[in-house]
């Protein structure tokens, strides 16, 4: 009896590993195919929205809105805090194996940008909240993150290094809450042309950090890369705010 158990056990065993080296060798695959079906999703909606909006969607193209939104989204997805965890995940890989992590996790980050950069305030509508509201406590929620990030508290958990470049890299590292908020009242308070450039911008930033993040690690430390998340932790603090003020203002409660 114990024999023939053993030897169930062992075929069972034998044959998870199998479907698990299948899964893994067809997941790149699979995901760069849903990746692109998205995306490609994504643009034909963009598209249909910009067509009902009508030629005004495109024409409010204002740099320094762009240049703002970007440095509030860089600032928020604070990439550079998130080189320790990218590190250890990555840190065993070879260069063209960290490449391909990194492009997966912009690609995801843009992905998350975009759709709730279009689609959050449909959101917003269908759960009867506005925008004052969201902004409040998106306020309040970035200011909690931000103390969070000072008190050097992570804001991941272990999770397979297969998965890194989805969970906790993509999300909810880089767009978590506090991001997914900031798109949300961005969208309700800028041009959607100039939030989709700035988020792309953001996007690139992001993609340039993690890509150089061994360099960056080698050239300023592990005190630099702290010091550096620690000035940008302060920064999304004022964001926070500011959003705190500016719904404050809209409500009465606070005067200019």
């Amino acid at each position: 009896m114990g024999s023939d158990r053993e030897e169930r056990e062992s075929i069972v065993s034998s044959l998870e590993k199998q479907l698990s080296e299948w899964v893994l060798r067809r997941h790149g695959k699979v995901f760069r195919l849903a990746l692109i079906l998205a995306i490609i999703l994504l643009v034909f909606l963009t598209s249909l929205r910009f067509t009902i909006g009508g030629l005004k969607e495109w024409v409010q193209v204002d740099p320094a809105a762009i240049l703002n939104i970007s440095i509030q989204l860089f600032t928020i997805m604070n990439p550079i805090s998130t080189i320790p965890t990218f590190l250890i995940y990555t840190g065993k890989l070879k260069e063209d194996e960290r490449r391909k992590i990194t492009s997966t996790t912009t690609m995801i980050v843009i992905v998350l940008l975009l759709t709730f950069t279009l689609f959050g305030p449909l959101i917003l509508n269908a759960l009867e909240v506005s925008v004052t509201n969201f902004r409040f406590g998106g306020g309040i929620l970035l200011l909690i993150l931000a103390i969070d990030m000072l008190g050097g508290m992570s804001r991941s958990k272990t999770i397979d290094v297969r998965q890194a470049a989805v969970v906790p890299l993509a999300t909810p590292l880089l767009v978590g809450p506090g991001t997914m908020t900031t798109l949300i009242v961005l969208a309700n308070t800028y041009a959607i042309v100039n939030v989709l450039v700035g988020g792309l911008i953001a996007s690139i930033g992001v993609y340039l950090t993690l890509r150089f993040a061994p360099l960056l690690v080698s050239a300023i430390g592990n005190n630099g890369v702290q010091a550096v998340s620690r000035i940008m932790a302060v920064i999304l603090a004022a964001i926070a705010s500011q959003m705190i003020h500016l719904a404050l203002l809209e409500w009465g409660i606070a005067k200019t």
